[in-house]
C-alpha cells in the first residue's frame, strides 16, 4: 500500500496545527531568551542539576544549560514530523503530537526557570 504524504504547506496552514506549532515555537524562544538573559558566559562552572537529597550533583560550563532549549527544539521537530506523517491517516494523532510538544515545552520552561534561580 503506497500512501502519499499530506502536502507540507497545507499541513502548516491547518489552523489547529499552526496554533500548536506557533505556541511551541513561542515557548522555545522564551526558554532561549530566559537562559541567555540570565546565564552569562563565565569561566566559573554553573549548577546544572539539583536533587533534594544530595543538593547540587552536577556542575559544568555555562553553555551546557542550552541543552534544555535544544532538547525542546528536537522534541518540536520530531513531533511536527510525526504529526505531518500521520496527518493523512488520523488528524487526532497530529493534534496529540502538537499538544505533547507544548506540554514538553512547559516542563522545559519550568526546568529553565529553576536552573536560573539555582545559579543566581
Amino acid at each position: 500500500m503506497v500512501s502519499s504524504f499530506y502536502p507540507a504547506k497545507l499541513y502548516l496552514k491547518h489552523l489547529p496545527i499552526s496554533l500548536l506549532l506557533l505556541s511551541s515555537l513561542f515557548l522555545n524562544l522564551l526558554i532561549w531568551g530566559w537562559l541567555f538573559w540570565n546565564i552569562r558566559p563565565q569561566p566559573d562552572p554553573v549548577f546544572l542539576h539539583y536533587t533534594i537529597l544530595f543538593g547540587v550533583d552536577l556542575t559544568g560550563q555555562w553553555y551546557k544549560v542550552l541543552v534544555i532549549p535544544l532538547s525542546g527544539l528536537m522534541i518540536l521537530l520530531v513531533n511536527t514530523t510525526v504529526g505531518w506523517i500521520f496527518f493523512n491517516v488520523d488528524r487526532f494523532i497530529s493534534y496529540v503530537c502538537g499538544s505533547a510538544s507544548i506540554l514538553a515545552h512547559v516542563f522545559l520552561l519550568v526546568a529553565a526557570w529553576l536552573l536560573v534561580y539555582l545559579n543566581v
